[in-house]
């Protein structure tokens, strides 16, 4: 397993760092009022993914080893096509986005759906490098994309952005229905259909996107409440400091990924759970000791890497410190809950936490704009972390002194890292 965890975080760690250049360019060629714009961008595409991933997100990876996987396959490609027609009509009626962007959001929303379908069933087939491959694929030519039309068509808006994008995610679509054609058998779809599959689909599919849409919103609904009352230029700083600090997370969302692949295909529960409880440990350690590396980031160098107009960047993510720590276990233990195929935990706390940041959101940010956009996110992020751990302990059965780091877990943490690097015949290459 932590071959596994290890290749997803240097994955992971790649497209990061794509995503971080991609924001750097952005920002230091159109400034923040572009970038704040390409954010909302972002966040308004990211909403109807969701909604496509219904029946094409990472539910699969809990349904494809209990069910054939054309039954799951080919409804999750219609109802992609289905909402990116809905959700074209309805940002066509609305003032939410600006018109000449509407047709553009439909379409990467649709294309990135199809790659997220692709990589989920790489994931639930545990070919895991593949998974990780597309997306570091798809980020490599957006970067490239943004740069040609920065630099070489001289593109100064967000259509450099978009136009970047839609070439990337296009040709990533491709070369991902290339991956699993051969392991999706698309012709006995007809021959084998039956509602029930379809019934099984929509219920996993909602209830794991009804926790992926919660989860948006406890971390991102903010960014609407910042953006609409102070101004995107303001979205445009904040969002900077969201990129570095959410680096953190890395490790723990690597743990994450890793661990649902797991427990989806493991009938130990009880087994799964305790692991659970050491993975927290380690995504602690680590995301704290990168939390430490990124306090000790003067404020010039922000000014130095993304220009002038970012200088209080260091400043808009004081308070946000500690959340981001504190969110790392419901990271990790939110894993065992999509593995079981339990979502009420998830729901819950999440719930918990976008609750919190309306309440909050609307008496801080307009005081103290991006200090109480971190106050009031961290804030949040105690709340849904809380109740999920409560909710993982009481389940488990598992007291909360098991979550103290002993000598014990340093040594057994320290073991597993050097048994990554010995030689592949003389280990065991099970997914375990």
């Amino acid at each position: 397993m932590y071959r596994y965890i290890l290749n997803t975080f240097f994955a992971r760690a790649v497209s990061t760092a794509l995503n971080f250049f991609i924001v750097l360019v952005i920002a230091r060629h159109a400034g923040p009022g572009i970038k704040g714009e390409v954010t909302l961008l972002i966040t308004i595409s990211w909403f109807f993914i969701f909604l496509s991933n219904i029946l094409g997100g990472q539910a699969l990876v809990y349904l494809i080893p209990r069910n054939k996987i054309e039954l799951l396959v080919v409804p999750a490609y219609l109802w992609s096509v289905a909402v990116a027609a809905i959700g074209f009509i309805l940002l066509k009626s609305s003032f939410i986005i600006q018109a000449q962007h509407v047709t553009s959001i439909a379409v990467l929303s649709l294309l990135y759906s199809f790659i997220t379908i692709h990589q989920t069933i790489l994931l639930a087939k545990k070919q895991i490098t593949n998974s990780n491959l597309i997306q570091i694929l798809s980020l490599l030519i957006q970067s490239a994309g943004i740069i040609f039309c920065f630099y070489f068509l001289h593109i100064n808006s967000s259509f450099a952005y978009i136009y970047a994008t839609l070439v990337a995610y296009s040709f990533t679509a491709l070369f991902s229905f290339f991956l699993i054609k051969n392991i999706v058998p698309f012709k006995n779809f007809w021959k084998d259909f039956s509602f029930k599959e379809l019934n099984i689909s929509f219920r996993f599919g909602f209830l794991y996107q009804l926790v992926e849409i919660l989860q948006l919103l406890n971390l991102r609904y903010y960014f609407f409440q910042l953006g609409i009352q102070e101004g995107s230029a303001y979205l445009g700083i904040y969002s900077i400091g969201i990129a570095v600090l959410e680096a953190v997370w890395l490790i723990p969302r690597s743990m994450s990924t890793v661990q649902y692949v797991s427990t989806s295909n493991n009938e130990k529960v009880k087994e799964e759970a305790t692991r659970i409880v050491q993975l927290v440990k380690v995504g602690i350690i680590f995301s704290g000791i990168v939390l430490l590396l990124i306090s000790l980031i003067p404020p010039s160098a922000y000014i130095y890497i993304f220009g002038e107009g970012f200088r209080y960047t260091r400043h808009s993510m004081r308070f946000l410190f500690p959340g981001i720590l504190i969110y790392t276990p419901a990271i990790i233990i939110g894993s065992f809950y999509l593995g079981t195929g339990k979502y009420l935990p998830l729901i819950i706390s999440n719930l918990a936490g976008f609750l919190s940041i309306v309440v909050l959101g609307y008496f801080l940010i307009p005081q103290y704009v991006m200090t109480g956009a971190g106050l009031a996110a961290t804030i949040s992020f105690a709340v849904a972390s809380t109740t999920l751990l409560i909710f993982f302990i009481a389940d488990n059965k598992i007291p909360l002194s098991q979550f103290l780091l002993s000598q014990n877990d340093l040594m057994a943490a320290t073991a597993k890292l050097k048994s990554i690097y010995t030689p592949r015949n003389k280990r065991a290459r099970e997914f375990s």
